[in-house]
């Protein structure tokens, strides 16, 4: 779990705000703008150092050796002709016997070999070293041989004999072999090892095992080698190209030696009320985690009844072997929790006390208790699984001792006898991070086997300085942990112990990385459900336009709205709008012409794009009011673009253009027409035909007027016209539903145009001088009060959205619309929100054809000038001073 730092501190949270696009977009703004190491297990340990204390006696007087300064004998020397022979007795004794040829200058001073007892003192006797030129000692099962002077010593043949007088270690009232055959070093010639024994000392559980380093496992293992038992002999060289080539044999005596039984025996017998037994459940769960629950009966004579405690251990979480999974999930240590009849401590989980107890019969105390664990289950690649389970001991004491245990082993799934591989082990260790070393004892154990499990029953008293421990191994079985569990173990084993500070680090971080996983899983799980709601209700959408008609088709319809966005931004970056002015509303050609003309005029600036595309196209509400209907799209797009100084040369643009990132921004763009027009395929302005009547569209000048029909191209009466365009932060709020419902033949959203038409004029008139853009377009009385025009120059505007919020009609019809829009004060200022009141009248009809247009020359369909002239500049027939349209009558300031 240390890997969920590495990956938090490469999440990045991306955040998509509004880029540059045609119009200004972007520049609108709102007014809410650590290293583990591996368990070990039974065959197999981590390579690490260990020592055994053992004494000897030696027959020579001069085996003490002074060597309290300079150079130590070595434990490593290089040797040939290697050969151990031992001799096993039924006694318990042995006689070993190794010869060897040492090469020339391993050591100085002289060299040190093990004895081949493991965690054992051996006493030890007639020792004899050849040559006689050679001092010898031994201490703590070593033998340490000394050179008779302080030079490099010569090639030389050396043999050592002696007599082991208990070659065994007593377990209770068992006796255990347990002895380590090694190398003089890794270089050395393979040794050669010739082991008999009497006929009626080992029993048949022995076993010889060949150690060797697993690189996959980063750990040490056993291979068992045959043994025969009809010669009472072994023999036994190890291969050349082995680098670890130590053999091991484990086994138990026939029969306890007179010496030892008579000692253990005594020893049992005084402490009738210092033993305790075990009864243990351990159920085996298919998630890895272990469920136990226990027994325990001791004396009420005992002395340490208020004071028995028990140690779970620091054992580490074996990594090497796991799963990428299981090595990112666990953390480095095993984990204990959900304790039961234990009292745990504050500050440590290192051990537990028991519970208050219950008397039982045979004046014994009861302690019943359970917990789980994790972490003592792992995989080991393709040779299927392991696990240890602990037999609860408690903590050393001369007053305690284990005398027996039932184990009870409950599997949640099937554990198959010929797959399973089982065995105890002992190790002579407090508070370790392994269960076990290389003195571990290791004792086979034959279970008696059920339909959901097995049992174990042990019935001879176990020393206190061993921690007992079962090592199941399972072929066939992986284990995958489940990161919810372990969040609440960890969590509940701290909840336990909060002084302690048990795996912190752990929860902190697995908390934070859940945090994250929740808020993506909630993140995933609300877009999923907005795409499908998305889905459904653009469904209905389709089904609801169906009704009015039978030959929409979105994909088309799409289509058009693609190639109407493209052809739009073309002409924005060209600077000139008039060809796509059939396209657009009145109010959407003003706002790009208008702009244009600012930008240039005002700013001295131009606006470039490259790269343009449409991603998406989504319909997200639509609306029938009066005679009209309209759709409104999100529409997200991707380009390049940046503004320049006009004077800027065309090479330098393209140049600053192919060097800049690209941009995404969303608009809403809202497309209307009549509500009773039916779609014509391929009939209409991209194919260069009238949509009204189909003939082919000539454009010999500036005209929106069909020379055939009449038809308007950009009214909406015949087709689809972009009649709106909202920034997305306003889209919500846009919507006014205090206004009072609308006279039947008044359709809101012309008068919205209508107003967004006019607004995009008084922007020009206030900021260009001499302007004549609204003198057609307003009542007398306020043609008057404009003042003079350029009096107070519009720097980068954008409308963000505007909606009707008032309409009347007395003696005349009135509407005002709210725009919400954002201008800097000066170049180069950030542009600030406002919220202005425009004001409008309709003091004679308007001509119901021009619909989203804007009233042209009868003649010919040509725009009117802007100049203060009486005929048009095309037919040169007469134009009318004030048009028949919505003017406008005044605009006040609500919002800063």
């Amino acid at each position: 779990m240390r890997n969920i730092f590495t990956l938090l501190s490469l999440l990045v949270f991306w955040l998509n705000s509004l880029e540059a696009r045609p119009g200004m977009g972007n520049s609108y703004r709102s007014s809410s703008s650590s290293s583990s190491s591996s368990r070990s297990s039974y065959s197999s340990y981590k390579p690490s150092s260990s020592s055994s204390s053992s004494s000897s006696k030696s027959k020579d007087s001069s085996s003490s050796y002074s060597t309290s300064s300079g150079p130590e004998p070595t434990s490593y020397f290089e040797t040939k002709n290697h050969t151990i022979s031992i001799h096993f007795h039924e006694d318990g004794s042995a006689d070993v016997k190794e010869t060897f040829h040492v090469l020339k200058d391993q050591s100085k001073i002289g060299i040190r070999r093990p004895s081949i007892l493991i965690q054992k003192e051996a006493e030890i006797s007639d020792l004899v070293i050849l040559p006689e030129s050679i001092y010898s000692s031994h201490n703590a099962g070593t033998l340490t041989l000394f050179w008779s002077n302080n030079e490099q010593n010569p090639e030389m043949d050396i043999s050592v004999s002696y007599k082991i007088k208990e070659a065994f270690v007593p377990l209770g009232k068992l006796s255990l072999v347990n002895w380590r055959i090694t190398k003089t070093n890794h270089a050395s010639e393979p040794f050669q090892l010739d082991l008999r024994w009497d006929p009626n000392s080992f029993s048949k559980d022995l076993r010889i095992q060949k150690e060797v380093f697993n690189s996959s496992l980063l750990e040490y293992e056993r291979i068992s080698i045959p043994v025969s038992f009809e010669d009472f002999h072994f023999f036994y060289q190890t291969k050349e190209k082995d680098e670890s080539a130590d053999l091991i044999v484990i086994g138990m005596l026939n029969q306890i030696p007179n010496q030892s039984s008579e000692k253990n025996i005594s020893n049992h017998s005084n402490s009738h009320d210092s033993v305790y037994t075990l009864e243990e459940t351990v159920t085996l769960k298919a998630n890895g985690s272990h469920f136990y629950s226990s027994k325990i009966q001791i004396p009420n004579k005992n002395p340490n009844l208020d004071q028995l405690q028990f140690q779970l251990g620091l054992n580490r979480f074996h990594e090497s072997g796991e799963s990428t999974w299981n090595q990112f999930w666990m953390p480095a240590f095993q984990i204990s929790y959900g304790f039961e009849g234990l009292t745990t401590y504050f500050w440590h989980l290192f051990s537990v006390s028991l519970s208050e107890g219950s008397d039982g019969p045979n004046e014994k105390k009861n302690y019943q208790f359970s917990y789980h664990t994790l972490g003592e289950g792992s995989n080991r690649m393709e040779n299927g699984i392991e696990r240890w389970i602990r037999i609860t001991k408690l903590e050393r004491s001369e007053n305690l001792e284990l005398d027996s245990f039932s184990l009870r082993v409950l599997c949640e799934e099937t554990c198959e006898p010929n797959l399973t591989e089982l065995e105890l082990v002992f190790t002579a260790c407090d508070y370790c991070s392994d269960l076990l070393d290389k003195s571990s004892l290791f004792i086979p154990v034959q279970p008696k086997w059920e339909t959901d499990g097995f049992t174990i029953l042990w019935q001879n008293p176990l020393p206190s300085q061993y921690a007992v421990s079962l090592r199941m191994r399972e072929k066939n079985k992986e284990i995958t942990y489940n990161p919810l569990l372990i969040y609440y173990a960890v969590l509940n084993a701290f909840m336990h112990s909060p002084g302690s500070g048990n795996h912190t680090g752990y929860l902190f971080s697995i908390g934070i990385f859940f945090v994250l996983i929740g808020l993506t899983g909630l993140y995933v799980w609300k877009r999923k459900k907005k795409q499908k709601r998305e889905k459904q209700t653009f469904k209905s959408f389709v089904s609801e336009i169906k009704k009015f008609d039978v030959n929409f088709d979105f994909n088309l319809f799409k289509e058009k709205v693609t190639t109407i966005t493209e052809k739009t931004v073309l002409a924005w970056n060209n600077g000139d709008m008039e060809p796509v002015r059939n396209f657009l509303s009145a109010a959407v050609f003003q706002r790009f012409f208008i702009q244009l003309h600012l930008m240039k005029d005002v700013d001295g600036e131009v606006n470039r794009m490259k790269d343009f595309s449409v991603l998406s196209v989504q319909i997200i509400d639509f609306s029938i009011e009066s005679d009209y209907l309209t759709l409104h799209l999100k529409l997200k797009c991707k380009t390049k673009d940046n503004t320049f100084a006009k004077q800027t040369s065309e090479l330098d643009i393209q140049k600053n253009l192919d060097h800049i990132k690209f941009s995404t921004y969303e608009e809403i763009h809202s497309y209307t027409r009549k509500v009773n027009t039916v779609t014509k395929p391929k009939i209409d302005l991209i194919h260069d035909l009238c949509p009204s009547c189909g003939a082919s569209a000539k454009f010999s000048h500036s005209t929106n007027k069909c020379e055939y029909c009449g038809g308007i191209f950009n009214s909406g009466e015949a087709d689809w016209v972009l009649t709106e365009i909202t920034q997305t932060v306003e889209w919500d709020s846009a919507k006014n539903p205090k206004l009072k419902s609308l006279p039947e033949n008044v359709a809101k959203q012309i008068l919205e145009d209508r107003a967004t038409t006019i607004f995009w004029k008084w922007l020009h008139f206030q900021s260009i001088q001499g302007s004549q853009i609204l003198k057609r377009e307003s009542t007398n009385e306020t043609n008057s009060e404009l003042g003079e025009p350029g009096k107070e120059p519009m720097h980068s505007p954008v409308v963000g959205s505007c909606h009707l919020v008032k309409y009347e009609n007395h003696l005349v019809p009135e509407m005002t619309c709210e725009i919400r829009w954002s201008v800097a004060r000066k170049k180069g200022l950030v542009p600030e929100h406002r919220r202005s009141h425009i004001r409008l009248v309709l003091p004679k009809e308007r001509p119901k054809s021009i619909g989203f247009s804007e009233l042209s020359c009868e003649n010919c369909g040509a725009p009117l000038p802007e100049v203060d002239v009486n005929e048009c500049s095309y037919c040169r027939k007469p134009i009318p001073k004030v048009i028949s349209d919505w003017l406008f009558h005044s605009i006040k300031m609500v919002s800063l």
